[in-house]
């Protein structure tokens, strides 16, 4: 435990994160200046308990106290890395697991730079055996603002990109129903004539399940549509193996029995064909995955149900800001979902030794970009 100018931060392993924690935690998520459901005790801790290997985990948990009473501000997920081809030596990396879409801080709003302060001073102190901090698939807007900037300054944290990409948003406030302008002809064309299809095929309906009341029905209807089509096929679906499935379940559970889960659905004769799982956080919410029966493949059955969202989330999802679609930058939802934000995945480096080695690492590479670039003789 660390204590500074009316901030402690504790440094805990996941058998030591008590419920009084994850309850603070749960609400911090409503303040977070970057809110991020894959950063939610909800989702982080069956990932720990079935994903990840929680004896290289372990969190930094800021409380700022007032009056006596402690208050969540800031909490950062890390795992212990060996060294690596991009980075030789023994590094952090921010938590994530497999089924993860965003990574970084969660931060309260009013006290970010305070809490980022306590965390980046504790990653830089020269006492720790670590060299670098990766990080993956994080917003821009989490490191990159100005007083992000300068405080990673301060404490001497050089940042490298390895990557950085844009992903679909929603704004439902802003989306005008379908017919705006900024879906194309083709699209908008193939989305009515799949409906025209499916409606002749049965009574077709589109439903948005969300709420505090239990979606065990709905939980169950994902799950075994995401195990019908390829993923099934390949064993990647959370159905084919078991820690996925009870992640999933155990998750699930968390967000819904906190109203903070919600599906969309569409039926045929009362037969769910097509699933999507979404997950909230704060005000804004969070693609997980989606289902669909592989017999209305040709119907785009996926591509139907998240057009609906668009269509249909001023009126019913208006109260959130925006809904990050949690997809590949090269996704279909690039066509339908308007809006983009920026994420970037690169590397912290810590101490002197390890600027000097990414330093080297990147000459290398450039070098070896160089080579290749030339023509042959």
């Amino acid at each position: 435990m660390h204590k500074t100018h009316g901030f402690t931060a504790s440094f805990l392993r996941p058998s030591e994160i008590d419920a009084r924690l994850i309850s603070a935690w749960a609400d911090l998520e409503a303040r977070a200046s970057v809110p991020n459901a894959f950063l939610s005790p909800y989702f982080v801790l069956p990932a720990i308990q079935h994903l990840v290997s929680s004896a290289d985990v372990f969190g930094v948990f800021v409380e700022k106290e007032t009056a006596g009473i402690p208050s969540l501000v800031g909490v950062a997920l890390f795992e212990v890395k060996k060294p690596a081809r991009r980075f030789p030596l023994p590094h952090l990396a921010m938590l994530e697991s497999i089924h993860s879409s965003m990574a970084g801080f969660l931060l309260d709003r009013e006290y970010d730079s305070d809490a980022r302060r306590i965390i980046y001073g504790w990653l830089s102190e020269k006492k720790h055996k670590w060299h670098g901090l990766h990080i993956d698939k994080c917003p821009t807007e989490d490191l990159f603002t100005e007083e992000a900037r300068q405080i990673a300054s301060d404490f001497a944290m050089r940042w490298t990109t390895y990557s950085n990409w844009q992903r679909a948003v929603l704004y439902p406030k802003s989306f005008d129903g379908i017919s705006i302008s900024s879906l194309s002809k083709h699209t908008l064309k193939n989305y009515r004539r799949n409906i025209r299809s499916l409606q002749a095929m049965g009574h077709f309906e589109w439903i948005l399940m969300r709420g505090a009341e239990p979606l065990v029905k709905s939980i169950d209807e994902f799950i075994r549509l995401e195990h019908m089509g390829w993923k099934g096929e390949k064993g990647t679906s959370l159905y084919s193996n078991p820690h996925h499935l009870r992640f999933f379940q155990e998750m699930a559970k968390g967000f819904n029995q906190a109203g903070r889960m919600f599906f969309t659905e569409i039926h045929l004769d009362g037969i769910c064909i097509a699933s999507t799982a979404n997950l909230i956080s704060g005000q804004v919410g969070f693609g997980f995955k989606m289902g669909w029966n592989p017999q209305y493949s040709k119907y785009s059955p996926g591509i139907v149900n998240v057009t609906k969202i668009a269509e249909h989330g001023r009126d019913l999802l208006g109260d959130l800001e925006y809904i990050d679609s949690s997809t590949a930058p090269e996704s279909y939802l690039n066509k339908i979902w308007p809006d983009r934000r920026n994420l970037v995945e690169g590397m912290f480096s810590l101490s002197t030794l390890g600027k000097t080695v990414m330093a080297s690492v990147s000459i290398a590479k450039k070098l070896k970009t160089s080579l290749l670039a030339k023509p042959k003789r």
